[in-house]
C-alpha cells in the first residue's frame, strides 16, 4: 500500500495568523463575525512587522517546506501519484445570485457601526489601525450602551428586514415570470401531450351529456377557496393558479393543498414545483 501523499505546509504569513488569531479575534470584537476581516487585519500587522519578528516564522516555515519536499520525493520514489486537491467544496456550493436584493447583516450593532463609523474613524490618534481599531472602539461603545439606547438601532435593523423581506417576495415573482415559456412554446408543449395522450389511452366509450366532465377538473377551474387564501398572503396566488392548470399534472390527483406545498418548497417558483411533483 502506498503511503499518503505529504500535506503542504503553511506559510510564514499562516504560521503568525495561526499564532495570533485568538488576539485579533479578542482586539476585533464584534466585526469579528465580518467574513474575511481576521486574514485582512493579521495581513495589515504582518506587513508592518520588522524583519527580525517576521524571522521567526520564515524560518519556521523554511524548515516545514524542506520537510515537505523530501517527503513528496519519497512518496513519488515508491509509486505515489501526486494529487492535485480541488476546492470542491467551492464547486459545490450554488453560485450566488448577484441580482437578488442584498440581505441585511450584523444586526443592531451592524447599524451602530454604519451610522458611526466616520466619527470613531475621526476620534481615533493619528497612526491608529483603521480596521482594527475602528472595530474595537465600536465594539466598547456598543456594549456600553443601555438597552434602551440600542433599541433604536435594533429597530432599524428589524426594519431593513422587513424591506429585504418584501424586495425577496417580488424578486421571486420576477423570477417566476420569467420562466414561463412563451406562449408558443406552451401551444407545442400541448400539442405534443395531445399526441401522446392520443397513441397511448385506448378508445373510450361515449358518455352521455349528463356524464361528461363528471371527476375532472375542467381547464381554468378555480383553485379552493381556503388554499387559493393562503397562497394569496404568501404572495404564490399568481404560481398557484399557474400550476393547477397545467396539464400534465391533473393525472397525479393532486389536492390543491399539495400543489401550494410544492410552490412553497420551491420558493414560489412554478417549474421547479411541478418537477418535482412529477418526480423528475
Amino acid at each position: 500500500m502506498a503511503a499518503e501523499q505529504p500535506k503542504k505546509p503553511m506559510t510564514a504569513f499562516f504560521l503568525y495568523l495561526e499564532e495570533h488569531r485568538p488576539s485579533i479575534v479578542e482586539k476585533l470584537g464584534q466585526e469579528a463575525k465580518v467574513r474575511g476581516i481576521i486574514a485582512k487585519t493579521a495581513g495589515e500587522q504582518w506587513r508592518n512587522l520588522a524583519a527580525e519578528i517576521k524571522a521567526p516564522y520564515e524560518k519556521k516555515a523554511a524548515a516545514a517546506k524542506a520537510e515537505y519536499d523530501a517527503a513528496l520525493e519519497s512518496f513519488k520514489q515508491t509509486g505515489g501519484e501526486v494529487v492535485r486537491k480541488r476546492k470542491a467544496d467551492k464547486d459545490a456550493k450554488p453560485k450566488k445570485d448577484k441580482d437578488a436584493p442584498k440581505k441585511p447583516s450584523g444586526g443592531g450593532y451592524g447599524v451602530f457601526l454604519s451610522e458611526n463609523r466616520e466619527k470613531i474613524v475621526k476620534s481615533l490618534p493619528a497612526g491608529s489601525n483603521v480596521i482594527s481599531d475602528v472595530a474595537k472602539t465600536a465594539g466598547a461603545q456598543w456594549k456600553a450602551l443601555s438597552g434602551d439606547e440600542k433599541k433604536p438601532y435594533e429597530e432599524k435593523y428589524a426594519e431593513k428586514m422587513k424591506e429585504y423581506q418584501v424586495a425577496m417576495e417580488e424578486y421571486s415573482k420576477a423570477q417566476t415570470a420569467k420562466e414561463e415559456p412563451s406562449p408558443p412554446a406552451k401551444k407545442a408543449k400541448a400539442e405534443k401531450t395531445q399526441k401522446l395522450e392520443k397513441s397511448s389511452t385506448p378508445p373510450k366509450t361515449m358518455k352521455s351529456g349528463k356524464d361528461k366532465g363528471k371527476g375532472a377538473k375542467p381547464a381554468g377551474a378555480e383553485v379552493d377557496a381556503a388554499v387559493l387564501a393562503e397562497a394569496t398572503k404568501l404572495g404564490f396566488e399568481a404560481a398557484l393558479k399557474n400550476l393547477a392548470g397545467r396539464a400534465d399534472l391533473k393525472d397525479l390527483k393532486k389536492s390543491d393543498k399539495d400543489l401550494l406545498e410544492a410552490i412553497k418548497s420551491s420558493g414560489g417558483l412554478v417549474n421547479p414545483a411541478r418537477r418535482a411533483l412529477l418526480g423528475a
